[in-house]
Formats: structure tokens, C-alpha cells, sequence
């Protein structure tokens, strides 16, 4: 079975420049309320699924909402937003 990528989603998936590679990146949430869990890229490159409790080299995962992943790190909570894309409209 072969499914096709509407143009929509293939046109925000290939933007360049949309996300700096070089630092950690949230590019998904998901879940319910009770039991959310993110998507991050790592800078090497790879993709990760974290739930609130993981450990990361920076910082530990306090909390996930809608919008955004909270770390705890030794200096206080860093806190990385989804990317905005141009255009894009938020699911009802």
C-alpha cells in the first residue's frame, strides 16, 4: 500500500532552515493530558521520544504541555517551544 503525502504537509516538512540543527529541537508532541510524550532531534542528528521524568544531557524533562518540552537544568528550566510554521493552522 502506497499513501501520498498531502502538499500541504510535504511543503511545511521540506522548509530549509526551519529548525537550527545545531541545538536540541522539539518537532512533535502528542498524547493526552495524563500521558503526554514529545519528539526531540537531538544536534547529532537523532530523534528521541521523552515523556516528563527523562534524563537529558541537558537537562532533566519536567514537564510536557501543548506547545512545549521543560527541562530542569542545574541553572533553572530551559524551555523549548514546537516551531512555528508559516501558514500552518493548529488542528481543531
Amino acid at each position: 500500500m502506497s499513501e501520498t503525502t498531502n502538499r500541504t504537509t510535504a511543503d511545511h516538512a521540506t522548509q530549509r532552515s526551519a529548525l537550527p540543527l545545531r541545538s536540541l529541537q522539539v518537532i512533535g508532541i502528542m498524547g493526552t493530558d495524563d500521558n503526554r510524550r514529545a519528539l526531540l532531534r537531538t544536534p547529532a542528528g537523532q530523534i528521541r521520544q521523552i515523556v516528563p521524568g527523562d534524563r537529558l544531557r541537558q537537562g532533566t524533562v519536567a514537564a510536557i504541555s501543548v506547545d512545549a518540552v521543560i527541562l530542569q537544568t542545574a541553572t533553572g528550566q530551559r524551555v523549548l517551544r514546537l516551531p512555528e510554521v508559516p501558514g500552518a493552522r493548529a488542528a481543531a
